[in-house]
């Protein structure tokens, strides 16, 4: 009987430290930067508040422009020339936001997040307007 409550306390302990170990590697957000902070990846979602999905992507800085790729249909609508708006009023200590447009059409908006402890902050702060 001892036993069986010793067992049943271990597996629920596991399940416990199991989950705990997925939150805790959940909350980092791993990202890729080039030594000179030009080509990053990032995670985008459209600026409106219907949508909270974040997608990742591969952001060139090149001159004034972001030029935006990435794989899959999510990134599909997100690819092509961004400039940065400004800086977003989020206040979050460990990420970085910014609000970007589309070069041709300056109706459409996107919020374009990155740690904030990045190699490509510096970059991104000189491309604000």
């Amino acid at each position: 009987m001892a036993s069986n409550v010793f067992n049943l306390l271990s597996v629920v302990a596991f399940f416990i430290a199991g989950i705990g170990l997925l939150r805790l590697i959940n909350r980092f957000e791993p990202q890729w930067v080039s030594k000179d902070g030009t080509r990053f990846s990032a995670r985008i979602c459209d600026d409106d508040d219907t949508n909270e999905r974040w997608t990742e992507v591969r952001v060139l800085i090149d001159a004034n422009t972001l030029n935006i790729s990435g794989r899959g249909r999510h990134s599909k609508g997100f690819r092509g020339a961004w400039k940065i708006l400004c800086l977003a009023e989020i206040s979050h200590e460990k990420k970085r936001h910014y609000v970007v447009t589309r070069k041709d059409d300056l109706k459409i908006t996107a919020i374009l997040r990155i740690p904030a402890n990045s190699v490509c902050v510096g970059a991104l702060d000189a491309l604000v307007g």
